[in-house]
């Protein structure tokens, strides 16, 4: 199956395939510290649960497990697991795991335990709640599964766990680790957005030459890993033709409505078949992997969710690029999957608003504070000013309005809206 699937996907240029091939995604790599995470990292780890770090792949987890460890060395007694290495392929099972703990362990000062993407162990959370009830034992994994603590086992560890998402780097994040590994590259905040763009938040990206070729080959094979491995072999998927079908229409149309009725008519006009079910499950599937987020739709004056027509924003844009290409057309969207990553980044939760017929593009929530918020890519005319602004005057409460645009000259209030320059925002600017 994984033949077929690299070659549905992917064509490969000799000498892009042979720079990917060779690189090595974590290790012997100059690094920036990610100070956000690791320091609630750090915070966690005085309370007596277990730290779950989640995220897509590549998106930095293991790095930020590693520089944990390293600072935890000086202090306390450290046991790395990293599935991904072939040196612990051996543990296969919760049994394997906890013996291989016991049998490397002290036991005579505080340890700490870390295991990357665990989800590879089979009935991996008994071996964490074992771990977790031992005395001065803190224990710390990843996984890239967004189900990963959803299971029946994971009845097992509920209420005992915090969980901390890690999301690709934030703008300020990427122009630091790129003037780390590109120093000689003279470029202004304008040109680090537009390179962002293109290449996405996947720091591993970032370590290569930057070459078109090598930059498009790796974010294909980043896509082929999450297809075969976390998607294609774990739910077992047959046609794997008609689920890249179904991959591709999500990922040419996010930040639309999207209703699983609405791919399996695109389907049928493409003389494929799949039942509405079997969508759902599909693009199921795809969220699990940390490909897509799906968002719902509120209605704002029956202040209730609606089950219908939920929206999908992209985990990272540069997958999608690497899936179906980089294109200006598509910038509009892209800034908006951009503001929902970082809203995320910063601890909102968001839904889709509408209000009498009109659509907000973002409701984000965050310790009961509501901001609503419309994205435009530039407000040329009067009238794209006032389509944009349209939604906000069917509101009947007083939380604030944000329009956000990449004009940097528009006035900062609008007929009593904020107006937010996108890069501002990006580059750090609160709400």
């Amino acid at each position: 199956m994984g033949t077929e699937v690299f070659t549905i996907y992917f064509y490969h240029d000799r000498n892009s395939l042979e720079k990917v091939a060779n690189f090595d995604y974590n290790r012997n790599m100059q690094q920036i510290y990610r100070q956000t995470y690791l320091k609630k990292l750090r915070s966690y780890l005085t309370a007596p649960m277990i730290t779950v770090l989640s995220g897509p792949r590549r998106v930095g987890k293991s790095v930020l497990l590693r520089q944990l460890g390293e600072d935890l060395k000086q202090s306390a007694e450290v046991i790395y697991i990293d599935k991904e290495s072939f040196e612990f392929d051996a543990i296969d099972t919760a049994r394997d795991l906890v013996e291989y703990i016991d049998g490397r362990s002290s036991k005579d000062r505080q340890r700490y335990i870390i295991i990357d993407e665990i989800q590879q162990i089979a009935q991996w959370e008994r071996a964490a709640a074992a771990l977790n009830g031992q005395d001065d034992t803190h224990l710390i994994i990843s996984g890239s599964n967004a189900s990963l603590l959803a299971g029946d086992l994971a009845t097992q560890i509920a209420g005992r766990y915090i969980n901390l998402p890690v999301y690709p780097l934030s703008l300020p994040e990427f122009i630091e680790l790129h003037q780390l590994l590109h120093p000689d590259d003279d470029l202004d905040n304008q040109d680090y957005f537009k390179l962002y763009l293109q290449l996405g938040g996947l720091p591993g990206i970032l370590h290569t030459d930057l070459s078109n070729d090598v930059v498009r080959q790796m974010q294909k094979d980043i896509v082929n890993t999450i297809a075969i491995r976390d998607i294609i072999s774990r739910y077992r998927i047959r046609d794997v033709r008609l689920f890249e079908a179904i991959m591709s229409f999500a990922l040419e149309n996010i930040g639309s409505l999207l209703s699983a009725k609405r791919v399996a008519d695109f389907l049928k006009k493409e003389r494929r078949s799949l039942s509405v079910d079997s969508v759902l499950n599909y693009l199921s599937y795809m969220q699990d992997a940390f490909l897509l987020y799906e968002v719902s739709r509120f209605d704002c004056k029956g202040k209730r969710l609606l089950e219908i027509n939920h929206k999908y924003y992209l985990g990272d844009i540069g997958v999608r690029n690497g899936f179906i290409g980089y294109q200006d057309s598509d910038i509009a969207d892209l800034l908006e999957n951009l503001i929902f990553l970082e809203l995320l980044r910063r601890g909102y939760s968001i839904t889709i608003g509408t209000v009498a017929g009109k659509e907000i593009d973002f409701i984000a929530e965050r310790e009961g504070q509501l901001r609503y918020i419309q994205v435009a890519y530039l407000l040329e005319s009067s009238d794209t000013i006032k389509r944009e602004l349209a939604p906000f005057k069917e509101l009947d409460d007083a939380y604030p309005r944000i329009l956000m645009s990449m004009d940097q000259l528009q006035p900062r209030d609008l007929d009593g809206v904020r107006h937010l320059s996108i890069l501002d925002f990006l580059l750090g600017l609160e709400l």
